[in-house]
């Protein structure tokens, strides 16, 4: 190895180290699809920073096309990793594209022109072109701050691959051959920028993880594993008593709650397994039917509640009908609470569980109307 080469050793040991967190973190939770992808990010750019410092005047080509390659899937994967965590639709046939062109260029150069300074040029643009694919996501996505530190990273990352090697060899005219490139100071700074790069986008990408995964646990202490809905202690962080929309006579903000009819039976006679199905079901069906009208939450066993925005008295009692389900086997008993400016929680699910009270003891699916407080 070069003089360099405890440097090259130090960054390769924090590339992979940073692979097996995020490696680790994934494996900690499947569903947190973005580790995954800068875990595998991570890996392909601790090989290509192996294959690239270890090369030498001698080396065979094969090698020098796969240590380019593993740095433009390091940064393709970092692109994708940001569009799964933003949810976006990855541009597949623009990357695509970029390799293909990239490809073809990286081979004119390598094996007719001959022409190893341009190559390097190639190899960075590219880089660059693939990291600034996950910059749109970041825009639309950047209301929060972890958002534009990793949309303010990334540009950088990609500006310093591009414009330093218009630096190098537009401004200071720096020739290179591939005899020499390897103990060159173009190939000691290409490798310090592209480690120091990598390892300032690895933080904040880690921070960015953790981050995330912060805000899913605690989403998940607010939500029914079964159902996705909110839970009682979620609707409470929901509920609030000062009104946040127009109100008057003809908007109302309202608390509905439901329960099953005879849900009992179901489970007795299909099983368990039938009845998750069909609170999943019923969860499905009116979580689409409130999207626009207010918060769903279950509350219980089979036990249901509505949240509504402030809309129309009409509205409210439209969301409170009595079949759920499209084959009408299953019904469910409502009852109904408008809420007042003095009202908790507490108050105006209380309210509303004597209206369901009522609407099953009057026989069952149909909505009840609470007294006012």
């Amino acid at each position: 190895m070069s003089e360099n080469s405890g440097f090259h050793i130090q960054t390769v040991i924090i590339l992979a180290v940073f692979a097996l967190v995020f490696g680790l973190l994934y494996f900690s939770n499947r569903r947190h699809a973005f580790s995954g992808w800068i875990a595998l990010g991570f890996s392909a750019a601790t090989a290509a920073y192996i294959i690239d410092s270890t090369r030498s005047s001698t080396t065979n080509i094969g090698v020098v096309f796969a240590s380019t390659g593993l740095f433009w899937i390091f940064c393709l994967v970092i692109a994708k990793a940001i569009h799964v965590r933003c949810h976006a639709v990855f541009p597949n046939i623009l990357a695509g594209l970029i390799l293909i062109f990239a490809t073809a260029a990286f081979t004119w150069l390598t094996f007719v022109a001959l022409d190893i300074s341009m190559r390097s040029v190639l190899v960075n643009v590219v880089a660059g072109l693939l990291l600034i694919l996950s910059l749109p996501p970041l825009w639309k996505a950047g209301d929060r701050l972890i958002d534009g530190a990793l949309f303010g990273v990334i540009a950088t990352v990609a500006a310093t691959f591009i414009g330093w090697v218009v630096i190098v060899y537009f401004l200071l005219d720096l020739t290179l051959t591939e005899q020499s490139y390897a103990q060159s100071t173009y190939a000691w700074i290409f490798q310090f920028t592209n480690g120091i790069c990598a390892l300032a986008l690895a933080v904040v990408l880690l921070f960015a993880a953790g981050h995330d995964m912060v805000l899913h646990f605690h989403g998940q202490s607010n939500r029914d594993p079964l159902t996705g809905l909110l839970n009682r202690r979620g609707l409470k962080a929901l509920f609030k008593t000062r009104p946040d929309h127009a109100q008057g006579a003809i908007y109302v903000r309202s608390i509905i709650l439901f329960d099953i009819d005879h849900f009992k039976r179901v489970n007795d006679q299909y099983g368990h397994a039938a009845g998750d199905k069909v609170l999943q079901r019923i969860a499905k069906t009116v979580s689409g039917l409130c999207q626009e009208y207010g918060q769903v939450a279950r509350t219980g066993g089979e036990e249901f509640a509505i949240l509504t925005h402030w809309i129309p008295v009409e509205t409210a009692q439209f969301l409170a009908h009595p079949e759920l389900g499209s084959n009408q086997k299953v019904t469910a008993s409502f009852g109904l609470a408008i809420l007042t400016e003095t009202d908790s929680l507490d108050d105006a699910m209380d309210r509303a569980d004597k209206a369901l009270y009522h609407a099953k003891q009057n026989g069952r699916n149909q909505v009840a109307l609470a007294k006012a407080a």
